[in-house]
Parts: structure tokens; C-alpha cells; sequence
């Protein structure tokens, strides 16, 4: 072994061996913490991880824990207790994806103003999965807006399953809402046989092409459709 060679070998020795490794850190998220996010006690969560390990994984893979648990319970009141969790839950959820949505319609409109926009209005590729959402009808309206209300009317003959209004111009006020949709009896009846939820619009205000009537499929994607 020549003295070159050897004096190479021990320089790219002392770099290699000086280097020190990447440690990467990765905090573990707790049984307790992935229970609090879907509103669940440890030990519903722990039953709902020993469910889908189950035949209720193999049936459902992917499925939710408060559906899971809901489907599988025998009892009348947990049930109960897990369906309006579950519909607290899609509540909120609809409501943070629909915002999203028509933010990203204004911006659209805003950066590329002559550009159309072309909107997935086909039934979506993604296979058919446990975890698909009833589709949904969301109409934006503003309190004094005559043809919001007309959209209102035609589409609570239509008898729909699933309809969010959203009434911009309420600030926030329950009495200014109940009092607007007081007008509309079929609204009222809609209301008590839980077909339409009944919401204040602010997050909605800056929006100017208004009413706007949504849709969303079963997987998610909200497209403007008037």
C-alpha cells in the first residue's frame, strides 16, 4: 500500500467518522389525544382501533371512529349519543370546507379574471369506500336578498336531504335569523324534520357574487353549480 493511498484513506476516514448522524425527532401522538379529536373517551377509541382490527376493518377499511362505533353498539342510547356527534362533526365539516371553497372561487375570479374555470362536474374516478358523504346543497344568500329567498323556496319544494343555508347579514344574531326564516314556513318544517341546517353567513360577507348555490359529491369536492 503506497503512502499516498494510505494518507488519502485516513483524511477520508477522519471525514467520514466526524460526521455525526441526523437524529430526526418524531413526537408520538397519544391514545388520548387521537380520542379528544373526534370527541371520544380513551376507551372508546381503544374499542374503536380493536373494532377495525376486526371483521368491521375488512368490511369498512378507512371508516371513521364515530361512525364505527355507532354501527357496532347495541345500545340504543349510545347510538343516539354517536349520531349526533357525527352530525356535529359533518357539521363543521361542511362548513370549513364549503368557506375554503368559495374563498377559492373569489380568488380565481380575482387573479385570473378572463381565464374559465372548468369545474369536475362528472362523477368522481375514486372507488366506491365506506367513508363516502351523502352528497350535500349549500345556498349563500344575503338577509335582504329577494332572489336568494326565491332559490330558497324552489329548492325547499324539491324536498331536499341534505340543504345548508347560509344567510349573510344576520352579524351574528339568533333573532334577526329566526325571525327571517319565520317568513318561510316551509323553511320551518324543513327545519324541525332535519333536512336543512339554518346558519349565519358571515365568513360569507366578502363574497359579492351572491346568492350562490354549491354542491358536493360523495367525496368531498364542492363545485359552484349557479
Amino acid at each position: 500500500m503506497s503512502r499516498a493511498w494510505l494518507a488519502a484513506y485516513v483524511v477520508l476516514s477522519a471525514v467520514v467518522f466526524a460526521e455525526e448522524p441526523e437524529v430526526v425527532i418524531t413526537r408520538q401522538i397519544s391514545l388520548s389525544e387521537r380520542a379528544q379529536v373526534w370527541g371520544l373517551s380513551e376507551s372508546e377509541f381503544r374499542h374503536y382501533e380493536n373494532l377495525m382490527a376486526g371483521q368491521r376493518g375488512h368490511w369498512s377499511p378507512g371508516l371513521d371512529p364515530i361512525t364505527a362505533l355507532g354501527v357496532s353498539t347495541e345500545s340504543a342510547v349510545e347510538r343516539q349519543r354517536f349520531a349526533e356527534l357525527f352530525v356535529k362533526t359533518e357539521f363543521e365539516r361542511t362548513r370549513k370546507e364549503l368557506a375554503f371553497q368559495v374563498a377559492v372561487d373569489t380568488a380565481w375570479q380575482r387573479l385570473y379574471p378572463q381565464t374559465p374555470r372548468l369545474s369536475p362536474r362528472g362523477r368522481s374516478l375514486q372507488a366506491p369506500s365506506a367513508t363516502l358523504s351523502p352528497p350535500r346543497t349549500a345556498l349563500i344568500l344575503r338577509l335582504t336578498d329577494t332572489q336568494g329567498r326565491e332559490w330558497l323556496i324552489n329548492l325547499l319544494q324539491r324536498r331536499l336531504e341534505h340543504l345548508d343555508v347560509h344567510v349573510v347579514g344576520t352579524r351574528g344574531d339568533d333573532a334577526a335569523l329566526r325571525e327571517w326564516a319565520a317568513d318561510l314556513p316551509r323553511l320551518e318544517q324543513a327545519l324541525a324534520e332535519g333536512r336543512v341546517t339554518l346558519n349565519h353567513g358571515d365568513q360569507f360577507r366578502t363574497e359579492v357574487d351572491l346568492p350562490a348555490l354549491y354542491r358536493r359529491d360523495g367525496v368531498g369536492q364542492w363545485a359552484r353549480v349557479e
